[in-house]
């Protein structure tokens, strides 16, 4: 019995709408494929399904009513979700092994294993977009009405206000994005959440695509220990911010605590540095920083299987969404290319629910505050802001909140110090705000009203 026949037979005999939703035209092989543009445009005509006697009237190429003809005639006892599952799995092995031929006869003889397995997992990637995997039904009777202790344990605070932290916190499997134009402080914020989840005694995962991972270490050393960035940079530190920067690179190794003595007495902090590369990083509690130009959803994906199990992961950060690539080959049109960031989007969204973890992306904006050329890619978010950078003498970024899907939406603003690129977690009176209250106790108004 032909698998294809047998599946267009059911859905017609039985007017299987809901079977036919779930069929894609790829799935069928390429001789039934001009069947099924004909069924797909006789539903949007007619909104139903035709009947055999329907395809009789309307088609008049003599191969195609050879074969309907022949799709009527077969005799089929299987339920049409069974052919259609049956069909989807062969189509998928097809396609895995023909991707898989094809990579071995070009590159995998001369390729490393990092990049065997990145392209492996990029083949599974670009199946998988193709065939609609859907994740195994939870049994209701196991279903909770409570998430457990551990569970609520696991939810995050930004760290950013602890005004805000007090009443809003983001699940392990929240996707939480912040928009803002370049140099309003995407990667300053990203930074920061690293430090504060580090702090928190979890691990932060970063994935970098613009800044090299010494750049972003010392952004996260800078808002960690309070060195301003630029004396970290130079070297040029007093000796309490030596003390400061040691303890806190020491604190990344077992055992590394126990070497701080003997930095106090030479002040080398290269010999410092390596004789704690010959320890271990805490293997339960680390900041990892993945710096790679073409970062793409492969590598991303190949990353976290690696390393989830291993650590603690509070969060994942994905510097920035925008040049996130789905695959390694170009772009459908361009650089920016709106459809792949929604795809992006959402599949950081089934990545934070796949692994437990949040995921926290920046996306740039437009000059009106929009998500540029994608306003889809918040459609996948569970929160989403946009940034408002102030004059630096006025040591002030407002999240202003855009979507929040659990919550009030809710807005805020915290004092950020410039040289050291920490902020918060004091709120800070943003400047128009301050210039509304001015206004208002001019003409006699009530603040609370405002």
């Amino acid at each position: 019995m032909n698998i294809a026949s047998a599946l267009l037979k059911q859905i017609i005999v039985q007017n299987d709408l809901d079977t036919w939703s779930n069929l894609k035209e790829h799935y069928l092989p390429g001789e039934f494929q001009p069947i099924f543009k004909i069924l797909d445009k006789h539903i949007e005509q007619y909104q139903d399904l035709p009947q055999f006697e329907d395809l009789r009237y309307e088609v008049r190429d003599r191969k195609l009513q050879e074969k309907i003809f022949a799709i009527e005639s077969i005799d089929v006892e299987v339920d049409a979700w069974l052919l259609l599952d049956y069909l989807k799995n062969e189509y998928a092995q097809v396609e895995i092994l023909d991707q898989l031929d094809k990579y071995i006869d070009n590159t995998v003889a001369m390729a490393t294993a990092e990049e065997n397995i990145e392209q492996l997992q990029e083949i599974v990637l670009k199946v998988s977009e193709q065939v609609d995997v859907k994740p195994p039904a939870e049994s209701m009777e196991k279903i909770s009405l409570f998430e457990d202790d551990k569970e609520l344990s696991r939810y995050l605070p930004l760290g950013l206000n602890s005004e805000y932290d007090s009443e809003i916190q983001f699940s392990p499997k929240d996707l939480v994005l912040v928009g803002g134009r370049r140099g309003s402080g995407k990667s300053v914020t990203c930074c920061n959440l690293a430090a504060n989840v580090y702090e928190s005694g979890r691990s932060a995962i970063y994935f970098t695509i613009e800044m090299d991972s010494r750049s972003i270490l010392q952004r996260i050393c800078s808002v960690a220990t309070r060195v301003p960035l630029k004396r970290l940079r130079s070297k040029m530190l007093s000796s309490d911010e030596w003390n400061a920067v040691a303890g806190w690179w020491a604190g990344r190794f077992d055992g590394g605590h126990e070497l701080l003595p003997e930095f106090e007495k030479t002040r080398d902090f290269e010999a410092f540095h390596d004789r704690l590369t010959r320890l271990q990083l805490h293997k339960d509690r680390q900041i990892d920083v993945i710096y790679d130009p073409a970062l793409t959803l492969s590598k991303i994906q190949s990353e976290l299987d690696k390393k989830v199990n291993q650590l603690d992961v509070g969060v994942v950060i994905v510097d920035y969404l925008n040049q996130v690539k789905r695959h390694n080959a170009p772009s459908r049109s361009g650089q920016y290319d709106w459809t792949e960031q929604i795809e992006v989007s959402k599949k950081m969204k089934l990545y934070a629910q796949e692994y437990e973890t949040m995921f926290f992306a920046p996306y740039q904006t437009d000059a009106s505050g929009e998500a540029r050329f994608a306003k889809g890619i918040l459609d996948a978010a569970d929160a989403a802001y946009s940034l408002e950078t102030w004059e630096q003498e006025d040591n002030c970024m407002t999240f202003n909140c855009t979507k929040m899907r659990s919550n009030v939406m809710k807005s805020f603003s915290s004092v950020i110090d410039w040289e050291t690129l920490k902020i918060g977690p004091q709120s800070q009176i943003n400047p128009k705000d301050k210039e509304d209250m001015s206004n208002s106790m001019k003409t006699g108004e009530n603040v609370d009203d405002l």
